[in-house]
């Protein structure tokens, strides 16, 4: 058996039913309307309970009256069949007026609370004006129906609560007593100031068709209802039995709504609850938590779970969080979890509470306990790859191909500013050593002078290098990606194997080019070994003179060498610009529905300014400007003064640009690429704010179609109470329709504004013994209200109700007023 508590199955409901009653009114000489009397009620609920149609909660609304007799024989069949909920009713005639300012009437539906008190309902009738003929005293300017101010004052007179319905006779075709019969600026005037809170509409294609009709309104989100307005019982649900459309035209609502007058006001203020036909609001099939066991003090307490959201709310240390890590068994890892775990079950031994529900991990869609999403998002920061939103990252940065670009720009910047300090240290070392001019007798014995330097290969054994290692890397691709290659077809493969052939020729060419310097080197080594030795024997021959002589012209012939190699580096001098305009950052974009996951480097730009910032961390703040101009532009530096300019572990003059080097390589090395979550209307280089992350995270749960119950703890956390209103509680609306949800807030709009299918509110009694009560927001009973406890219990919770409930609150305030002076 269903628990009345809960929503478990939609209710069937059909407001617009006519009974005798109108014939006194409106409908005089309907003969088959006149038939429909209290001894008809039986047949009437017969016709209800047709599974076909399954009417659990109906209404009796006569034009302008209400018969007691026939709503108490209708009342009392309450609980047989299909009937589940009776309520009071009224169809009113209003005058208002049109778009041309004329007295137009339309039908205005008002279904009352049944939940008294009696004597109002019995009166309800007496409160409608009648002529002495017991006929409606209408106040129009032609007698034809209600004022808009007399229609106000019955229904203050009535003083019962109620909800009114604006009548539509059917889809896309206005007629007379139609709310749109008022001209479309009008009737949607009528709908902005609330002066009715639904749409009914008698006939009906399907839902599509519905929207579009309410659509006409620039109020959003304008709930509808379908009713049979039927005016012969023998024909229902048709409206009588010379009814002209087609069968299949008549249908009705399913609400997602306890079958009480609460449960149609909560539809009404949230028309995600109203649907067309055997509609489900829930995933069937979708694995859930059927109800919350616990032990209380020795007593067993069994909390059954809605299929869709369920909150739970209390005040803070009572214990929410702990049900869901109990339930799940997930505590964490490290000292924390263990803590957190210790203090959970210290807890329960000191209340007295057992757990006895559990959730393994086959049926768990996510557990988001307190900081989980903030630690989420901020490890997407320390990079994709691994993280929990890794598959929507499909495009990625080239790590590896950035790094190595920055590495060789770096490295270029390092070598501009060592071509200019080795030549400011050459010619430092050059003015040292004056050469004073002498005259010498030429000698008539031979002189061997000169050096024959060996050829660099420091160069050419770079290239060979860096080559080397792109052959790798490109044949790597074959091995690794070759089911990749093998669907992109031959060509591709083809590709592949002619750039590896072409750099194989190319290190064919600069091994040859390095073999035929060592080569020379070696005939050099050989021809320097031969004329120092000869040098060695003429020099023995010599007098002292003639070898002074030699000494002089070997100095004058090594000036000459080092000017040359003066001009040779101040010739070989380079200039660099430090942005690093040729390495290509692009960052790779990923489109999810609206949103884009972005993969970037974890710095922010790569550019003249990041380049700065890493020779700032090298050197002291004072010698930087003449670094950077060192590798721009002209220079004084030497190797004594950049070495000096390191701001710790100061190298050797002789090791700077090794040192440089290295460290920039390893700043780069820390480059990692990390993943962020934006939109167009963010900005793909702006940073979203955590509230914003969060506002994203929830979109992704909300359209992730893994099945599994879905548990978060405080999803308000570091979200604006604006974007939970505009954003978050749209994305747990659509979730609820995939999945079972678990909540633990302190926030209303996560129970009220949300529409929560379930509230499970723990709190203490005068003991202070743990209670629990629970129920559909519209729950209530002889000892509690579920609205009246989320008034009291949530910090906001009363505006929030107060703000859904508008004008249908006033009488169950007091209600729930008089609950809690009664101690309940």
């Amino acid at each position: 058996m269903d628990d009345p508590k809960i929503v478990t199955r939609p209710v069937r409901v059909d407001f617009h039913i006519h009974s005798a009653a109108s014939v006194r009114t409106r409908d005089a000489g309907n003969e088959a309307l006149a038939r429909c009397t209290p001894d008809g009620v039986e047949k009437l609920v017969e016709k209800m309970d047709d599974p076909k149609l399954s009417i659990n909660m109906c209404a009796i609304t006569d034009h302008d009256c209400f018969d007691i007799e026939m709503y108490r024989a209708l009342k009392s069949k309450e609980g047989h069949g299909s009937l589940e909920k009776v309520l009071p009713g009224v169809e009113f005639t209003v005058a208002l007026p049109d778009d041309m300012d004329r007295s137009t009437p339309i039908h205005v539906v008002a279904i009352f609370d049944d939940r008294g008190p009696d004597d109002l309902i019995e009166a309800l009738d007496s409160r409608i004006p009648k002529t002495a003929e017991g006929r409606p005293e209408y106040d129009c300017e032609d007698k034809s129906a209600f004022s808009s101010q007399r229609f106000s004052q019955i229904l203050s007179d009535i003083g019962l609560s109620a909800v009114l319905i604006g009548h539509e006779k059917s889809v896309g075709r206005e007629q007379r007593n139609d709310v749109s019969s008022l001209g479309a600026e009008r009737a949607d005037e009528i709908v902005l100031t609330e002066f009715v809170d639904a749409v009914e509409i008698r006939n009906r294609r399907n839902e599509v068709d519905m929207r579009n009709l309410v659509e006409r309104y620039t109020k959003p989100d304008v709930p509808f209802v379908l009713g049979s307005d039927c005016h012969d019982w023998d024909a229902y649900p048709l409206p009588s039995a010379n009814f002209h459309g087609r069968e299949d035209e008549v249908g009705f609502c399913s609400l997602k709504c306890l079958p009480t007058f609460e449960g149609l006001v909560m539809s009404i203020t949230d028309p995600s609850r109203i649907k067309v036909g055997n509609a489900s609001f829930f995933n069937p099939a979708a694995p859930k938590l059927d109800s919350l066991d616990l032990v209380i003090d020795g007593e067993p307490l069994s909390i059954p779970m809605s299929a869709g959201v369920n909150v739970i709310i209390g005040d803070n240390s009572i214990g929410k969080s702990m049900i869901l890590h109990v339930l799940t068994g997930l505590y964490g890892e490290g000292d924390d979890a263990r803590r957190l775990k210790e203090g959970y079950r210290e807890y329960c031994e000191r209340e007295k509470i057992e757990v006895k529900s559990e959730i393994g991990s086959s049926r768990l869609f996510q557990f988001d306990d307190q900081g989980s999403i903030r630690r989420a998002l901020e490890g997407l920061h320390d990079g994709t790859e691994g993280s929990r939103f890794d598959g929507y990252f499909q495009e990625h940065v080239n790590i590896d191909v950035v790094k190595e670009a920055l590495k060789r720009h770096l490295a270029s910047c390092v070598e501009a500013l060592e071509t200019k300090v080795e030549y400011n240290d050459f010619m430092n070392r050059l003015e040292e050593a004056v050469l004073p001019l002498e005259i010498h007798e030429v000698s008539d014995r031979m002189a061997v002078v000169g050096l024959l330097r060996a050829k660099p290969t420091k160069e050419v054994e770079s290239l060979k290098n860096a080559a080397e290692s792109v052959r790798n890397k490109v044949a790597a691709i074959g091995d690794d990606h070759r089911t990749v290659l093998s669907k992109l077809g031959k060509e591709a493969e083809t590709d592949l194997e002619n750039a590896t052939a072409a750099l194989d020729h190319l290190l064919s060419l600069v091994r040859g080019e390095m073999t035929s310097i060592k080569l020379d080197n070696t005939k050099r080594r050989i021809l320097q070994s031969a004329a120092s030795d000869l040098k060695k024997r003429l020099q023995q021959a010599k007098t002292d003179e003639e070898n002074s002589r030699d000494a002089y012209r070997e100095r004058i012939d090594g000036a000459a060498s080092q000017i040359a190699e003066a001009v040779a580096l101040r010739i070989g001098r380079k200039n660099r610009p430090i942005d690093p305009v040729d390495v290509d950052v692009r960052p790779g974009r990923t489109s999810v529905g609206n949103l884009e996951f972005v993969s970037e480097l974890s710095v922010k730009k790569i550019n003249r300014d990041y380049c700065i910032s890493l020779l700032g961390d090298m050197f002291n703040k004072g010698p930087l400007p003449s670094i950077v101009d060192g590798i721009e532009g002209e220079t004084n530096l030497t190797s004594e003064m950049v070495a000096a300019g390191f701001s710790v572990s100061k190298p050797s003059a002789e090791r700077w640009a090794a040192e440089m080097k290295d460290r920039l390589d390893s700043a780069v090395n820390s480059i990692y690429e990390r993943g962020k979550i934006t939109n167009e209307k963010i900005g793909l280089d702006s940073e979203p704010s955590a509230g914003l992350y969060g506002r994203i995270y929830f979109d992704l749960m909300a359209g992730d179609e893994k099945q599994g119950i879905y548990l978060v703890d405080q999803p308000e956390d570091q979200i604006s109470q604006t974007a939970i209103r505009k954003d978050v509680i749209r994305a747990f609306s659509e979730m609820r329709q995939k999945r079972q949800v678990i909540i633990v807030t302190h926030n209303p709009q996560f129970v009220v504004n949300l529409d929560a299918d379930n509230v499970i509110a723990l709190g203490r009694d005068k003991a202070q013994k743990i209670t629990v009560r629970s129920g559909a927001l519209e729950y209530e009973c002889k000892d509690y209200s579920i609205l009246g406890i989320v008034a009291d219990t949530v910090e906001g919770g009363a505006d929030v109700v107060k703000r859904r409930l508008k004008r249908y609150g006033a009488q169950d305030a007091s209600r729930r007023s008089r609950q809690r002076e009664d101690g309940v």
